[in-house]
């Protein structure tokens, strides 16, 4: 597919913030969409802005025709905050890829979804079980989301990247796997998922068709 028109969704998050800037950093033509658009995402030139809810399909049809690719970074994250949203968001996204032709999207989700591939991991055990018993909802939606994606995106090109712990910081190196597999663990940082979704966008034919890998980082060796 090589370099072309980018959609950022969740552009106002610190991922989406730091998929963004590197998207630019390597020639994307970049649009972003969401409810409020950030000042340095409006004051840039080289970016496109279009502002409106996860509902709003006319909105968001304008925001994502004309795409070569899409990147997701949206999702439930906060226990207080509704979560009732974002499955019919991604129901809506997915439907007006189809009748716009869009057909690859990328999309952030995290290990309390399970993969037929994956094998058996305590420390994955651990952390959603938490999540299961401290932020319920937040966990059902993250499952309920990955089934729209099985149910209603079966010709559209989508990965689900599934990620554990967060961090900022410079970038190490992604690597890709499935839980378990003793190669993928559960720590990320924000820039590797950056070049990670970035380089997956590139890729033509694209990788990880309808498929729910884990990424995380490791240190970049210099031996």
């Amino acid at each position: 597919m090589g370099i072309g028109k980018l959609l950022v969704l969740g552009a106002t998050s610190p991922t989406g913030q730091i998929i963004v800037k590197r998207a630019l950093e390597l020639g994307w033509k970049t649009t972003v969409y969401g409810r409020r658009t950030l000042p340095e995402h409006a004051e840039n030139e080289d970016i496109q802005t279009f502002e409106g809810p996860l509902d709003d399909e006319a909105s968001l049809r304008t925001a994502i025709a004309g795409q070569d690719v899409i990147i997701s970074v949206f999702g439930p994250s906060n226990p207080r905050a509704p979560t009732d949203v974002f499955v019919p968001a991604y129901k809506l996204i997915l439907k007006t890829m189809r009748s716009e032709g869009v057909r690859r999207i990328i999309a952030l989700s995290t290990c309390s979804v399970r993969d037929p591939k994956d094998k058996p991991s305590l420390l994955r055990w651990l952390l959603v079980t938490m999540l299961w018993a401290i932020a319920h909802k937040v966990w059902k939606t993250i499952v309920d989301i990955s089934v729209v994606f099985d149910e209603e995106g079966k010709d559209i090109d989508w990965t689900l990247f599934r990620v554990g712990f967060l961090a900022d910081g410079p970038p190490m190196r992604a690597v890709d796997g499935y839980v378990g597999d003793g190669k993928v663990g559960l720590y990320l940082r924000r820039a590797d998922i950056a070049e990670w979704t970035l380089s997956q966008a590139e890729k033509s034919p694209p990788e990880y068709v309808q498929e729910k890998p884990a990424i995380s980082s490791v240190k970049v060796s210099h031996a």
